[in-house]
């Protein structure tokens, strides 16, 4: 007999992943039902057989994304209620945002072998991301995460990261942050008095390097503001 969970996550399970992973683990286990964020968290519905629904769940709270951090779990029947297919839907805004915030993570390896490989269209792309890394604090205006909730809402994709954010297998697969060299983030460089230093952004960092070692003082404007 088909039977309908309700299942709540709260904790570090929002820019990291945790809406494909339920996505596709939904989709591993053949259960119909939504994954969505949410003012506490994240929220599942899925509907399924009993013994399957049980062995989904023991999976998302045991082995969830690696960045991801479970405070609590719950599970719990409702209403039987009828799915045509399983699917990530729009985030539900509504009352107090109770969410600890998300940080910055660090570029993942698989990021750093894109930005380094000369035949990736992400080649020597400083603004390389994941669902596992990338900036997430230092853009996000409101919560839950959305990339409309973004700084880089101002970006939009181009065909070839839109064709990653909407494949299940890909890594990208519903990254909000996902760029790349044609739609992205530039990177340029000023002198003191705000006028451009143009040339390749391939070029700019060899640049630096030099100015440094001349005895120049960079400052950097990230995500974050500016350092020196």
């Amino acid at each position: 007999m088909l039977k309908t969970y309700c299942i709540t996550v709260t904790g570090l399970v929002q820019g990291v992943g945790f809406r494909p992973f339920v996505y596709n683990l939904a989709t591993k286990f053949s259960l119909k039902g939504t994954v969505s964020n949410n003012q506490m968290g994240l929220v599942v519905f899925v509907t399924g057989l009993q013994s399957v629904i049980d062995e989904f769940y023991n999976a998302l709270v045991q082995n969830p994304p690696p960045v991801s951090r479970i405070k609590s779990s719950l599970i719990y029947q409702i209403d039987l209620r009828a799915f045509s297919d399983f699917k990530i839907i729009p985030s539900n805004k509504n009352g107090r945002i109770d969410l600890p915030l998300t940080p910055d993570f660090a570029i993942c390896e698989d990021c750093k072998n894109d930005l380094l490989n000369p035949k990736n269209k992400r080649y020597q792309y400083p603004f390389t991301t994941c669902v596992n890394c990338g900036p997430r604090w230092a853009i996000t205006k409101t919560f839950p995460f959305e990339r409309n909730h973004t700084s880089i809402d101002d970006f939009k994709m181009c065909d070839s990261c839109q064709t990653e954010y909407v494949s299940p297998a890909d890594r990208r697969f519903h990254s909000q942050t996902n760029t790349c060299n044609l739609c992205g983030v530039s990177l340029f460089l000023t002198d003191n008095k705000g006028i451009e230093v143009k040339m390749p952004a391939a070029q700019l960092f060899k640049k630096i390097v030099q100015l440094l070692s001349d005895g120049a003082i960079i400052a950097i404007k990230n995500t974050s503001g500016y350092l020196l």
